[in-house]
C-alpha cells in the first residue's frame, strides 16, 4: 500500500471513530424522548442510522478490495478463495450444529418463530462462537510463537 494511501486512511479512520464516539455521546447523554411509555434516548435513531452507514461501507470496502486484489494479483486470489472455502466451511458447520425447534413463547404471536428464522439464527450465533474462538487461539499462538523465535 502506498505511503500515501496510508495516511489517508489513517486520517479517515480518526475521523470515523471520532464521528463514533460523538453519536455514542448523543446516545447517551442527548435526554430521553418525553411521554415514552420505555426509557428512550432521542439519539436513538441516529446512531441506528449510523450503525447502519458504517455497515453498509464495511461490506462495500469488503467486496471491493478483494476484487481489486484479485485483479492486481490472479495468482495470490488463491489464498483469498481459500480463506473464503475455509469461512464456508465454518458456516456449513455451523449450520449442522444448529437447530430449528420451535420455542415455546407464551402470548407471542409473531411469524419469527418459524424453523427457518431459528437455525438462521442459531448458525449465526454458531460462527461468531467458532470465529471468536478461532481469533484468541490464534492470537494466543502467534504471541507463543513469537517468544519463541
Amino acid at each position: 500500500m502506498s505511503n500515501t494511501l496510508s495516511k489517508y486512511l489513517n486520517i479517515l479512520t480518526y475521523v470515523m471513530l471520532g464521528l463514533t464516539v460523538i453519536f455514542v455521546a448523543m446516545f447517551y447523554f442527548g435526554g430521553e424522548v418525553p411521554n415514552a411509555a420505555y426509557t428512550t434516548p432521542v439519539y436513538t435513531d441516529s446512531l441506528i442510522q449510523w450503525a447502519k452507514a458504517l455497515f453498509i461501507i464495511t461490506v462495500g470496502l469488503s467486496i471491493l478490495f478483494p476484487v481489486l486484489q484479485i485483479v492486481s494479483d490472479p495468482k495470490g486470489a488463491i489464498l483469498g478463495l481459500a480463506g473464503l472455502a475455509g469461512l464456508g466451511l465454518i458456516i456449513l458447520v455451523a449450520y449442522s450444529l444448529s437447530d430449528g425447534t420451535l420455542l415455546n413463547l407464551p402470548g407471542y404471536t409473531g411469524e419469527d418463530n418459524n424453523v427457518g428464522a431459528l437455525k438462521f439464527a442459531d448458525t449465526i450465533l454458531y460462527t461468531m462462537y467458532i470465529l471468536g474462538v478461532g481469533a484468541i487461539v490464534s492470537i494466543v499462538v502467534t504471541e507463543t510463537l513469537r517468544k519463541f523465535r
